[in-house]
């Protein structure tokens, strides 16, 4: 039912339905459809547009969109990345400000994107197009270490402190491929600090983490990386997971994986699946399981899904899930065929609902629904 607020915003151009009536109606539809009405008319559009009708209107539509970063060797079109609903439909498009942009990863309305290389950041919020842009170079606490990163890649994560709400970035650099000592630096960036924010150096993890994009994961709060596995040089995985929490802006002890799996012919990645941290393995192309984790403290995991992928091609193992809906279907990315598939594991059947070709840095979108569709095309 409409507030005493809202009803007093619409009565001077209440119609033909009560007020109640015809926001029990507006409500139920489509966010791209509420916002094509509010050009009808000033009392519409106020109503529509009023933060207690989002509100509500988010809370009766939580589907989840898909944020899907733009791969500019697969397709140069000018647009960094499309949001998507579970249909496939493209509910808003971003277009590049540059030509060498790409999204890195998204939290709640803001996703990081790098320019060039991961050494250049900015932030931008999804619903506004608002950028900012992070500081370049190294903390000064590293500055003395110049030379040893002249060239660097870097890892950035995106992350919410819970207690707090503010947004953090940590990112991982390291000297791999231009130096035989290989090293890693770690710095922290607060979203909104004070007016001299920078990038501030860290201690680093006690072993060195992966650097890839599906080796790292935030989930409420806290950075997980996959240690690199090729230093550690194990005929078994996974050796363990660092993990910074974005609070206390230190390293845990290491987590260590729910089992030995012979790295022969599997692939790891990690996921952040329904609040809660998931290590995703992937067999071949044959199948796909989900280690959900229960107790950090303990190690402790429970195999909750073990998905069967069917794929024909050896390269096509690559799959990697985003979300568990709420009837318990799985919607998952899988990369090599660039498709979007819901698996439904009460079946044990699947269906591709989107063929979104090559992307980079997909995620999901978990910002206001209807902001997000405000000026969707």
């Amino acid at each position: 039912m409409a507030s005493s607020t809202l009803r007093s915003r619409t009565e001077a151009g209440e119609g033909v339905l009560p007020i109640d009536t015809l926001y029990e109606i507006l409500i139920r539809l489509p966010a791209k459809e509420v916002c094509r009405l509010r050009v009808i008319c000033r009392p519409w559009r106020s109503l529509l547009s009023d933060p207690q009708f989002i509100a509500a209107h988010a809370t009766r539509h939580r589907r989840p969109l898909i944020v899907a970063g733009h791969d500019k060797s697969y397709r140069d079109d000018g647009i960094l990345c499309d949001i998507i609903d579970l249909s496939g439909r493209v509910i808003k498009q971003i277009i590049r400000s540059t030509e060498d942009e790409w999204l890195i990863s998204t939290q709640r309305n803001l996703a990081c994107i790098a320019k060039g290389t991961s050494k250049s950041c900015q932030l931008l919020n999804l619903v506004t197009g608002d950028r900012f842009s992070l500081p370049e170079g190294l903390s000064q606490e590293h500055t003395p270490r110049k030379l040893d990163f002249m060239n660097y890649r870097a890892s950035v994560a995106l992350g919410q402190v819970a207690l707090t709400g503010e947004f953090k970035l940590l990112r991982v650099i390291d000297n791999a491929f231009f130096n035989s000592r290989y090293m890693q630096l770690c710095e922290v960036f607060t979203l909104g600090g004070s007016g001299d924010a920078r990038w501030r150096g860290k201690k680093a993890a006690e072993n060195h983490v992966n650097m890839s994009p599906l080796s790292r994961v935030v989930v409420d709060g806290v950075v997980h990386f996959l240690l690199d596995e090729n230093l550690i040089n194990r005929h078994v995985r996974p050796k363990g997971i660092a993990s910074f929490d974005l609070l206390t802006e230190e390293w845990r002890s290491i987590l260590r994986g729910p089992v030995s799996i012979p790295a022969y012919y599997s692939n790891l990645s990690l996921a952040a699946l329904n609040g809660s941290l998931v290590l995703v393995h992937c067999m071949l192309h044959v199948s796909m399981d989900l280690w959900l984790l229960v107790d950090f403290k303990k190690s402790l995991w429970v195999k909750k899904h073990a998905v069967e992928i069917n794929l024909s091609v050896r390269d096509e193992f690559l799959a990697h899930p985003l979300v568990i809906l709420k009837n318990g279907s799985i919607v998952t990315y899988i990369g090599s065929r660039g498709l979007l598939r819901i698996y439904n594991p009460r079946t044990n059947t699947y269906t591709d609902v989107a063929e979104m070709g090559s992307r980079v840095g997909i995620g999901l979108y978990t910002g206001n629904l209807l902001s997000i569709a405000n000026d969707a095309t």
